[in-house]
């Protein structure tokens, strides 16, 4: 039997009495779907039936309309069903065992997602809980219990969860915890904040008792307090690392413009030394043909790497370095003392970068004049064998 069909089974039970192994109580067969329905029921999820007025074993499949019977049932058998609130506590306390469930105390069934105070309250707790393991340094299981342990420099304390329906009434958060949690753990200075979360917990803790019943009733109160210590710790950067920092990145910046300003260097003086080189090798006599065309091949290949190479990787380097730069002057726009560092990059976007970038396109126009005076040069040289050739085709 599944649990809606056991939900609707349980609701048709008369005088139920809670037993160490699951309940008891009176069912009436009245009509032909309460034979259908208690039919559903398993073997194994039944302890004893027998008829209410003669106190006869009775079996639930042979049963007729207007049978009278007492059924015994195996809670075990239905583990995701609760007679009572405290049963689906001490079962679900540190997590929650089934997706789907129902507490017939408090006629709650998890899949119809009727709205009830103590079952939002115990899912506020399970956040909670979980926020703690995650901010713990060491957990263990004592008793059915999970002791959670936390520390600062000068001291260490134990947390166990316990908590009764009574701590779920009272229960009263009214700041997000997945924010909280978020705020905690999903940033790059964590450690900072577990440890001024941990310290701010433990500092009110001491004045009650470190007891989970402590820490729900004095949820809140911890959040702020964490909340106005981090504002504090932010206020500890002070101006002056912030300054430290962009002028690191400032200099950063300023390696990487100079690191390719020194790589295009080299390529200008390169760029013509290697062409020389080629037609310093060039036959003028006009007698080796062969030679000349292999020396040609090279260097428009040269000129190909030149061009979709070399030249243009310098030319997305400087695009990447003014991204960067623009990017950077938008996070200091708002410091104004930092003036100095805004107007050297001004001058590095402005000045320096523009003025490489019309030098990429010097190289570029000489490469092409360059490869053209090779080319001319090769035509010249081997013109009549050229003609030759040509006219034979």
């Amino acid at each position: 039997m599944n649990l809606q069909e056991f939900i609707t089974f349980r609701n048709k039970i008369q005088d139920v009495e809670i037993t160490a192994y699951g309940l008891k109580g009176a069912y009436r067969v009245e009509e032909q779907k309460d034979l259908d329905l208690i039919s559903k029921l398993d073997d194994s999820e039944i302890r004893e039936v027998f008829f209410k007025e003669t106190s006869d074993t009775a079996n639930h499949r042979s049963l007729e309309i207007g049978d009278d019977i007492i059924i015994s049932l195996e809670g075990s058998k239905f583990s995701n069903y609760y007679e009572r609130f405290d049963d689906f506590l001490s079962a679900n306390r540190n997590k929650l065992l089934y997706e789907d469930f129902f507490i017939a105390e408090i006629d709650y069934h998890h899949a119809d997602e009727n709205s009830n105070i103590l079952i939002e309250n115990y899912f506020n707790i399970q956040q909670i809980i979980g926020f703690l393991k995650k901010l713990s340094e060491y957990q263990k299981i004592s008793i059915g219990l999970l002791e959670l342990f936390f520390n600062k420099p000068d001291k260490i304390c134990s947390i166990v969860i316990d908590y009764k329906k009574s701590d779920l009434k009272e229960l009263n958060v009214n700041n997000s915890i997945t924010e909280l949690k978020n705020h905690v753990f999903d940033k790059s200075d964590q450690e900072a904040r577990i440890k001024l979360f941990t310290n701010e917990m433990i500092n009110l803790l001491s004045l009650e008792g470190f007891t989970f019943k402590n820490v729900l009733k004095k949820w809140d109160t911890i959040h702020n307090s964490y909340k106005s210590s981090f504002q504090i710790y932010l206020s500890e950067f002070s101006f002056q690392k912030i300054k430290n920092s962009s002028q690191e990145y400032f200099h950063e910046l300023t390696d990487r413009i100079y690191s390719t300003i020194s790589k295009f260097s080299t390529y200008i003086l390169a760029i013509p030394v290697a062409y020389i080189f080629i037609l310093r090798f060039f036959d003028f006599t006009g007698e080796n043909l062969p030679k000349d065309t292999f020396l040609l091949i090279i260097g428009i290949s040269y000129f190909t790497i030149i061009w979709f190479v070399l030249l243009n990787n310098i030319s997305k380097a400087f695009e990447s370095i003014e991204k960067d730069i623009n990017n950077f002057q938008e996070r200091i726009s708002n410091e104004t003392d930092l003036s100095e560092i805004t107007t050297k990059l001004n001058e590095q976007k402005n000045k320096t970068i523009p003025s490489q970038k019309r030098k990429i396109v010097l190289v570029k126009v000489l490469s092409v004049f360059v490869l053209l005076l090779t080319v001319v040069a090769y035509f010249y040289i081997h013109w009549y064998h050229i003609s030759t050739l040509t006219a034979q085709f």
